[in-house]
């Protein structure tokens, strides 16, 4: 019993799901006390020091003992919730989740002695001071007045005063104060005790009270005027944030409830498996499915020959049922594999709250679309993009409180995130109700860094101006932000997006927003592709990127400034031959009609002419590993029916290169 190695799994899974509650819980608490929010942040310390203290983790178990401490507090009614307190329990969250990596990756721990002190001193203090007021419960007339003051775009004060000890009529000063914050603050929606102060009341202590208060007023002009006031030992300023009213759930009665077994004797209904067994477990599907395309070609090419025998009857059930089988499979498969968004999505509350305070700004953050599902690696690999959009979002995009209002926009600025299936994709939208892009800036910011040339930039429509942000090395912030960095651009964002078979658009319009919309792939594993064959060999260029099939006569291909284009549908879009683009010799042109597929790529499209279109394929996705390094315009490869080896394209860096080296006055232009 004495080598806890084999728990280390278990402690670890069970630490990351509470570390991640206690997260959300102090997010919800920020916006509302509520008894149980409070109760469950106490349950996950409490789990948290027990299985630290089993595990001879003594740094967590301390940090969280005293987490507890505070917890049981504010439960007792012996600590009122403020940002102070809400800060110092995200400092301790923050090392928690420190000393977890530490303790992860085998690494001598961190040192908490800081982090002990204040939340001991914290305590001692509290422990030293009188019960603390709190707000009543609003009446409904209170509660549409406060609705009325958030669709003003009012600030929601809490205002704390402790009168001092020597002040002779506590009653009639506060009744004084109230006149004084009604007359230079607001609107007082409600206050604990109430404004009505009766000075006849002995029982009650007016020592302190605490006011709701609706204002135009910054909260820190407020916090310098409080604490000026007559007879006021000590003010305290903070935000009030009401708590979101959200849809009740229907709830079946009990005696309407179909009858179902006892879940309690069933056990468990689900259980945990490692990545690496999921992962195992897909490339066997992926070899099955290989397998499977080549046993289909073995039933046509034996039918074919035999067409009059009774095995080929049976090899054709054999194969139809094979294909049924497989196909479901690979979707329980990747079904094991999907996680909602949600695990996702959860991160960036607690991001938004950081940067809204480091910046001074008001921000909310809007989650949607939660449920929906995505491959675990795809939500690992596109969480980096999705922070930098957020940021660059609550940085560039939301203005400060005081330019919103000049606007004429509400002050708190609000960040939409937004996810949906569509197709075989999943769709990500970042969207801000910020100060937008202007195209203007955005052309001479380029001409500035010489990312674009005076005669470029007069051919530049508003919509391709506002995509120069996709430049590298292009930036438009007038200084460098520690929130956005030091210009790692969103051409690092597209790149990162590109490199997982997605693409990036982006809409903005001045002052009212901006909004960017990523699509990727459901899986990584396995894809739809179209084949097509060059030079005899065989390609596959996945369908996300394809956007029409067209076969065109040999004469309409024009020529425009020394550059192959085709119009279709009254658009110009630059053509290549796939042969060029792979260094292989075109074939005489026996044709006379063309195959050509159009590609796209964000804002960008590009025509692909090639030999011969070979059909859609379910493919099975291979790197090519680190031997061959990476490859130019090639982005895995898959095993086909025959055996044969396909490579398959990758459309982003095509039509990257291309541009830049072949077409590039003509696709800036379209």
């Amino acid at each position: 019993m004495n080598d806890l190695s084999a728990y280390r799994d278990a402690f670890i899974e069970e630490l990351v799901d509470q570390l991640e509650r206690m997260e959300q819980d102090l997010l919800s608490m920020e916006n509302e006390v509520l008894e149980e929010t409070v109760q469950s942040i106490f349950r996950a310390a409490h789990t948290i020091k027990g299985s630290s203290a089993a595990m001879g983790f003594d740094e967590m178990k301390s940090v969280t003992h005293e987490v507890e401490h505070l917890l049981d507090m504010i439960r007792g009614k012996k600590l009122e919730v403020d940002s102070s307190l809400i800060n110092l329990l995200f400092n301790a969250l923050d090392v928690l989740k420190v000393l977890r990596d530490e303790y992860m990756r085998g690494q001598s721990y961190s040192d908490i002695s800081k982090l002990l002190y204040d939340l001991q001193n914290f305590t001692k203090v509290a422990d030293t001071q009188i019960p603390v007021k709190s707000l009543p419960e609003l009446t409904l007339e209170q509660s549409l007045q406060l609705d009325e003051a958030v669709e003003l775009g009012l600030q929601l004060l809490k205002i704390r005063i402790h009168l001092s000890d020597d002040c002779p009529m506590m009653a009639a000063r506060l009744q004084l104060i109230a006149q004084e914050i009604t007359a230079r603050y607001g609107t007082i929606i409600c206050s604990e005790p109430s404004v009505l102060f009766d000075p006849n009341n002995e029982d009650s202590d007016y020592s302190q009270a605490i006011f709701l208060v609706s204002t135009s007023l910054d909260m820190k002009d407020v916090q310098e005027q409080a604490s000026t006031l007559t007879d006021v030992r000590l003010a305290k300023v903070d935000l009030y944030k009401p708590l979101n009213k959200a849809v009740n759930a229907v709830s079946v009665p009990k005696d309407k409830e179909p009858a179902q077994e006892d879940k309690s004797k069933q056990g468990p209904q689900t259980i945990r498996v490692s990545v690496e067994r999921l992962e195992h477990l897909m490339n066997l599907v992926g070899e099955l499915l290989i397998d499977q395309t080549s046993l289909n070609e073995l039933k046509h090419s034996v039918s074919s020959r035999f067409a009059n025998e009774d095995f080929v009857e049976r090899l054709s059930d054999i194969s139809d049922h094979m294909s049924s089988i497989v196909e479901e499979l690979q979707e329980s498969v990747m079904k094991a594999r999907m996680l909602p968004i949600e695990h996702l999505f959860n991160r960036f509350p607690r991001m938004v709250r950081d940067l809204s305070q480091k910046l001074g700004k008001d921000i909310e953050l809007l989650l949607e679309g939660m449920e929906t599902e995505l491959d675990r690696t795809l939500i690992e690999e596109i969480g980096d993009p999705l922070i930098h959009l957020i940021r660059n979002a609550v940085d560039h995009g939301i203005e400060t409180a005081d330019v919103r209002a000049s606007k004429g926009k509400r002050m708190k600025g609000r960040v939409r995130l937004n996810s949906f299936h569509e197709d075989n994709q999943v769709v990500i939208t970042v969207e801000d109700d910020g100060a937008g892009i202007l195209p203007d800036k955005m052309i001479a910011s380029a001409l500035r860094k010489g990312i674009i040339t005076d005669e470029e930039a007069g051919r530049l429509s508003d919509l391709h101006a506002i995509n120069l942000i996709f430049r590298p090395g292009f930036s438009t912030a007038a200084s460098v932000s520690e929130v956005s960095g030091r210009g790692v651009g969103m051409d690092i964002v597209r790149n990162q997006i590109e490199r997982l078979n997605g693409l990036i658009d982006i809409e903005s319009k001045p002052d009212q927003g901006t909004m960017f919309t990523v699509r990727i792939p459901l899986t990584l594993a396995i894809i739809t592709g179209l084949m097509v064959k060059v030079s005899g060999r065989d390609y596959v260029i996945p369908m996300n990127n394809v956007i029409e099939i067209v076969r065109i006569p040999i004469e309409d291909i024009q020529t425009v400034h020394g550059e192959n284009v085709i119009v279709i549908r009254d658009k110009v879009i630059p053509l290549i031959w796939l042969h060029d683009a792979m260094q292989l010799e075109r074939g005489n042109m026996k044709n006379k009609f063309i195959p050509i597929v159009v590609v796209g790529s964000a804002e960008k499209k590009l025509a692909v002419a090639v030999d011969e279109l070979l059909g859609n394929q379910e493919i099975v996705i291979k790197t090519l590993g680190t031997f061959l390094g990476k490859i130019p315009f090639i982005t895995g490869a898959t095993i086909l029916g025959n055996g044969r080896v396909a490579l398959i394209l990758e459309i982003a860096y095509l039509i990257q290169m291309i541009n830049k080296h072949k077409v590039g006055h003509l696709v800036h232009t379209l």
